[in-house]
């Protein structure tokens, strides 16, 4: 019985896909005289995506008469051939009650049915694309406005809106090297500017400080030993963001750290130095003339370069990495001074194009980290880690072409990218699909994660796009 409805069931499917495209077949109506009669579904288990085949009579062949709910989520009903209808199981459908609705002239249900049995969702994770637009030459260039006209080809460094609340709009900020701000509103789909590019140079990154309620930009501008032009800016979100002002003048800044003892630090170009800003008034802009040195990267065997850092949201340590060399570093921080202690090399090793091999600490190899965030782990509740970490850190690659994991105990593994090498020989691409399997970038840079909706957006600059990685 099940082997003969299977196989009713793949015929409808060719069926739909051949009688869906006919604009003109409007197809029959259920008929509430004669009551439908449902009596199984197949497959039994599946993740999103996952065809769904309800089997049955008179279910009518017009599929918007048709309702079809994993839970509270609506399936997507394809077709129907009067005794099998064909439905795709929404994602994070992990409530498996399914229920069927028949639906009258008026949209109104007129008999609905609900299985004994449930469907048993297999959570999944996948590389997709949130948006990217392209000619037939490969080029793209910069267009606000909604997901289906927009254009943002460089996302250099990605940040998601720390004060997002539930229900409100989901907000991802990025920024590219020379086109500054972007808003990507992922509730509503559109791209807009909060300020036009003036004032500063070029922008490397940018942070919230501690309350979420201030930006703070560096500026590489092009200055690495004086305090004769701004280093910084910012915006508040009390204006929207869409004003910046100067907040401190120093030597060429690519990355900034803000800390919740209202320290701020940033990095510059000259010996990959650590400086503390040293603030000499109340009033902005500071002029930072007595900025304070924690430490140079050179000391390690890094060259002069665009150092970036992420704070560890206890703000007890920050890794610090840049393009130029193979290695994560961590840095604590001592509170009691305020100050940032001298790093140590925690995964790969200081040198430039390191190549790509999993492994721990030393032993891993990594070529041009570019952006990292941090990741709350729930299986370290029941597996304590060293330090009681609670945290893994993810980041990207640009030239591994990957999105990589480093767990507390330093292990590095890749997530996402380099897929069916076996193929063509290449890493290099654009490819959605299975993480590993399938999944290919081109120089993916920003890394940033919404914990809501356990979801990774890869600013992905060679391919001009924004992905997701999503698991569910």
């Amino acid at each position: 019985m099940r082997k003969q409805f299977i196989a009713t069931a793949l015929a409808c499917c060719a069926l739909f896909a051949v009688s869906c495209s006919d604009d003109d077949n409007v197809g029959s109506q259920y008929d509430p005289a004669n009551p439908a009669i449902v009596t199984g579904f197949s497959p039994s288990t599946g993740g999103v995506g996952t065809r769904l085949f309800i089997s049955g009579k008179n279910f009518g062949t017009d599929p918007s008469r048709i309702s079809v709910k994993m839970g509270k989520n609506n399936c997507a009903v394809i077709g129907s051939d009067g005794d099998v209808i064909y439905s795709i199981v929404p994602r994070r459908s992990f409530d498996g009650n399914i229920s069927v609705g028949f639906l009258g002239e008026n949209g109104d249900t007129v008999q609905k049915f609900s299985f004994d049995s449930t469907f048993i969702y297999q959570p999944k994770t996948t590389v997709g694309t949130l948006l990217r637009r392209v000619d037939d030459q490969g080029n793209s260039s910069f267009i606000m406005g909604s997901f289906d006209v927009a254009s943002v080809p460089g996302n250099d460094w990605l940040v998601f809106d720390p004060k997002v609340k539930d229900g409100e709009d989901r907000i991802l900020y990025s920024c590219d090297y020379y086109n500054g701000l972007r808003k990507f509103n992922l509730t509503k789909k559109e791209v807009t500017q909060p300020f036009t590019r003036t004032m500063y140079n070029t922008m490397m990154s940018f942070t919230f400080t501690a309350d979420g309620d201030t930006l703070l930009f560096p500026d590489d501008n092009q200055d690495a030993v004086s305090a004769q032009r701004p280093n910084m800016y910012y915006a508040l979100r009390s204006e929207g963001f869409k004003i910046i002002r100067a907040y401190n003048y120093g030597p060429c800044a690519m990355s900034i750290v803000s800390m919740p003892d209202g320290s701020k630090f940033y990095t510059s170009w000259s010996g990959s130095t650590l400086y503390k800003m040293i603030q000499n008034t109340d009033t902005f802009p500071n002029i930072d003339n007595n900025r304070k040195a924690m430490f140079k990267l050179t000391a390690l065997g890094a060259p002069d370069g665009h150092t970036r850092m992420t704070l560890h949201p206890s703000g007890k340590y920050m890794y610090i990495y840049m393009p130029q060399v193979g290695c994560i570093m961590r840095s604590d921080y001592n509170a009691e001074k305020r100050e940032f202690e001298s790093p140590r090399i925690v995964a790969g090793r200081a040198r430039s194009s390191d190549g790509c091999v999993e492994g721990t600490g030393g032993a891993a190899r990594m070529d041009g980290p570019w952006a990292g965030v941090f990741v709350y782990n729930k299986d370290y509740e029941k597996n304590p880690q060293p330090d009681g970490e609670m945290y893994d850190f993810y980041f990207c690659a640009a030239y591994n072409h990957c999105v990589w994991k480093m767990t507390p105990n330093y292990v590095c593994t890749i997530v996402a990218g380099r897929g069916n090498y076996n193929v063509d020989g290449q890493y290099i691409g654009y490819v959605d699909g299975d993480p590993i399997k399938e999944a290919r970038f081109n120089r993916p840079c920003g890394l940033a994660y919404d914990a809501a909706e356990s979801t990774f957006y890869i600013g992905d600059i060679d391919n001009k796009a924004v992905r997701y990685l999503t698991t569910e």
